[in-house]
């Protein structure tokens, strides 16, 4: 029996797309319905203290509709997606004492959860600023993973989910390049495709054809690829480092409540919530 066993994503797939867009300006009704379409997934970074806002405003030389969506919409137009935090105005978490910043997240925080009735674990940075005392911030207030700014253009899973790096933008010029490497090539290791912006930016540009080609190609992979929200992919990861092996490795148990899949010696397999598996 061998030693090496690699994590394989539920269902027993070696790849997971995820998405992630911030702000919840009007501009993600349509994205939503897109992904929806397509059978894409994701997750969408929140401001509650601007719920109902409305206004225009010059972000990268447009002149921006960044009117923002009402909070009585939040449960139904992110139905099937995550709701993560964003902060309660966004501002730059780097700018404020701890506690205030504390107060940002734990007040969106709650928010959030009393309109989905959902736990809110996730976070994406306002600006992408953050530093180690931020991080100790988030962690204090129970958010369990932040996206940054800084594209991988890679497909590996983060060492640390506080400083998730995603692998690009969705106006990087290799946007298709990219995904074209990520559907038809496979890796020896799980591969993590995960793509971030602001739908207000496919409005600015006039490009949302651009996102609707992207979402075509990779819908056709759907066999092979684990649509998943960010939180998802947390707690599968976590739950898959809590796998539990016997020195010679022939016993297997997973302490965890979720089925996990992986491969070993060349075989997929499947071990569920708090079974013990034997390989003799």
């Amino acid at each position: 029996m061998g030693t090496k066993m690699e994590m394989l994503f539920d269902g027993g797939k070696r790849k997971v797309l995820t998405l992630s867009y911030d702000d919840g300006t009007i501009h993600d009704r349509r994205l939503v319905a897109m992904m929806n379409e397509y059978g894409i997934r994701g997750t969408f970074n929140l401001n509650s203290g601007m719920f109902s806002q409305k206004g225009t405003a010059v972000i990268n030389g447009y002149e921006t509709d960044m009117s923002r969506i009402a909070a009585e919409e939040v449960k139904t137009l992110y139905a099937g997606h995550e709701v993560a935090s964003h902060t309660l105005t966004h501002p730059s978490l780097t700018t404020l004492p701890s506690n205030m910043g504390a107060a940002e997240v734990l007040k969106d925080r709650k928010n959030l959860e009393e309109l989905t009735g959902e736990l809110v674990r996730g976070f994406a940075y306002p600006y992408g600023t953050y530093n180690e005392t931020v991080e100790e911030v988030l962690s204090a207030c129970g958010i369990e993973y932040a996206r940054t700014v800084v594209d991988t253009n890679g497909f590996d899973l983060p060492a640390d989910f506080l400083e998730w790096h995603p692998t690009c933008h969705h106006e990087s010029q290799s946007l298709m390049e990219i995904a074209k490497d990520f559907c038809e090539n496979d890796g020896y290791s799980a591969r993590l495709f995960y793509l971030w912006g602001h739908s207000y930016e496919f409005t600015q540009k006039n490009n949302w054809q651009m996102i609707e080609d992207f979402f075509k190609y990779v819908s056709k992979y759907r066999e092979q690829i684990w649509m998943a929200t960010n939180i998802e992919i947390v707690d599968y990861v976590k739950s898959f480092r809590e796998l539990r092996r016997s020195t010679d490795g022939v016993i297997l148990y997973n302490p965890t409540g979720m089925d996990l899949w992986f491969e070993l010696d060349g075989q997929t397999k499947c071990i569920h919530g708090k079974e013990k598996l034997s390989f003799h």
